[in-house]
Formats: structure tokens, C-alpha cells, sequence
């Protein structure tokens, strides 16, 4: 193996990082398979196996190009990083949890904005929960529920909670959330596409509101159609900042 890296290295030149990354993603892959096959009795797949490989590469390419991303988003916008729209046809849907530990209390957030910005639908509600980290992981079942409720074809579920999104993308598990991952999974595989990103609180700000409004009791039943005026106010800062986006690129 060191020897293929090695000759990869003289190789591949600047590339380097991409052509090994296939190497890893396919071993890593194939070790999880065999783990599958030998501790739960799954006979591996190959097929998805070099699918599921193909994917983290993927998604290694894109974290390599999103410092460059990152840093032009910041010069455009002042340093205000920003909800960005889904492509067309897809719906983003955003979560958030606001939770007090010495309560064991919260509340939850979706939003659903289609490539436009529009506000489509969304459900908030209290709950009871152990931590932040289930308060997030309840947040997204919901999310998912809603979407197979209204018959949502592609989706990606946004939320600014990074151990929850990489725990999603990586199969991985953990055990104080760990029915709820479950139950998660389940609920994405009856969605045709439906994908998980992290984002950071700045660009997560309409589902942080209405967790927070949720979290106070303020928010009144039927605040999707008649909003609230801090709702609002995202709103129009999260389109303003697309349109400036749009105009520069």
C-alpha cells in the first residue's frame, strides 16, 4: 500500500490528495462491509460498496474547493456567511433546536424554501430531551417526516449541529442518540434524493428564530402564513444576500 501511495505521490503531482483519497474512501468502504458481513450477518454488495466510495470522494472534492468558496462568500458579503439556495427542483429544508440542559427542555424548527427563497412550510414544537445533540436529531426526524408527509422528491436537511451531520454522512453511531439515527435512516431511504450538509449558525438564522420563538412561547400557531416580524427580517437579509450573490457571480 505504501508503495502505490508512493508511486501515486510522484505521480499525480498537485493531484495527489484526490487520486489517494480513492484509495482510502474504497478501503475504508470495503473494511465497513466486511464489519457488516462478519458482526451482523449482511452479505456485502460491491456494486455499493464502490457507489458509497464514489460518494465520500465526492464530498472530500468539495471540502478541498470550499475554502476558495468560503473566502470569496466572505469578500462579497462583508464577512456574513449566508443560507444559500437549493438547486432547482430540490427543497432546502433548514433545522434547529433551542434546549436547556438543567431542564431537559426545548424546541424544534423546520423550514422547507424552495431555489427561490420562498418560505414554503414548517413546523416547530416543544420537546422534551437529554441533550442538544437529541434535541438536533429530533429536529430532523420531524424534517423528514414532513417531507415524506407532503411527498417531497429532493431534499437536503441543513442543520448548524456538526457531530449529528457527520454521524448521518458516515453511518456512524452514537449511542445517546442512537434510536433516533435509526429511525432517521429509515425515513431518508423513503425519499428518493435526499441529502445532509452542515452549516454554520449564520446560515442556519430562520430555523435558529423559530426555534428560539418556539423556546419562548411567542410564536403564535399559524406564523408560516402570517409571519412574525424577526421572521420576516431573515427572510429578506437571507434573499438579499443570494441576490447580491447572484448579481457578483
Amino acid at each position: 500500500m505504501m508503495e502505490l501511495l508512493e508511486k501515486m505521490r510522484l505521480n499525480a503531482g498537485a493531484n495527489y490528495d484526490l487520486c489517494s483519497s480513492k484509495v482510502g474512501f474504497l478501503v475504508w468502504e470495503v473494511w465497513k462491509a466486511r464489519n457488516l458481513a462478519i458482526y451482523q450477518k449482511i452479505n456485502p454488495n460491491p456494486i455499493m460498496v464502490i457507489h458509497k466510495a464514489k460518494l465520500m470522494e465526492l464530498e472530500f472534492a468539495e471540502m478541498i474547493e470550499e475554502p476558495v468558496k468560503h473566502a470569496t462568500t466572505i469578500t462579497r458579503l462583508g464577512s456574513r456567511v449566508t443560507w444559500r439556495p437549493p438547486l432547482q427542483g430540490w427543497i432546502k429544508c433548514n433545522v434547529d433546536a433551542a434546549f436547556t440542559g438543567a431542564q431537559s427542555v426545548g424546541a424544534t424548527a423546520v423550514v422547507f424554501r424552495d431555489h427561490n427563497g420562498t418560505l414554503l412550510s414548517g413546523i416547530n414544537s416543544t420537546i422534551v430531551a437529554a441533550s442538544s445533540l437529541a434535541a438536533e436529531a429530533l429536529a430532523v426526524r420531524a424534517a423528514l417526516i414532513m417531507s415524506q408527509n407532503l411527498l417531497m422528491q429532493k431534499v437536503i436537511i441543513e442543520s448548524d449541529n456538526q457531530i449529528l451531520i457527520q454521524a448521518l454522512k458516515s453511518h456512524a453511531s452514537v449511542a445517546e442518540i442512537q434510536v433516533v439515527l435509526d429511525d432517521i435512516r429509515h425515513l431518508a431511504r423513503g425519499i428518493p434524493s435526499c441529502g445532509f450538509t452542515w452549516v454554520p449558525r449564520e446560515a442556519n438564522s430562520l430555523a435558529h428564530e423559530v426555534a428560539r420563538l418556539t423556546y419562548q412561547g411567542t410564536l403564535h400557531q399559524n406564523w408560516v402564513m402570517h409571519k412574525p416580524i424577526s421572521i420576516r427580517n431573515v427572510l429578506r437579509k437571507d434573499n438579499l444576500a443570494v441576490s447580491r450573490l447572484e448579481n457578483n457571480s
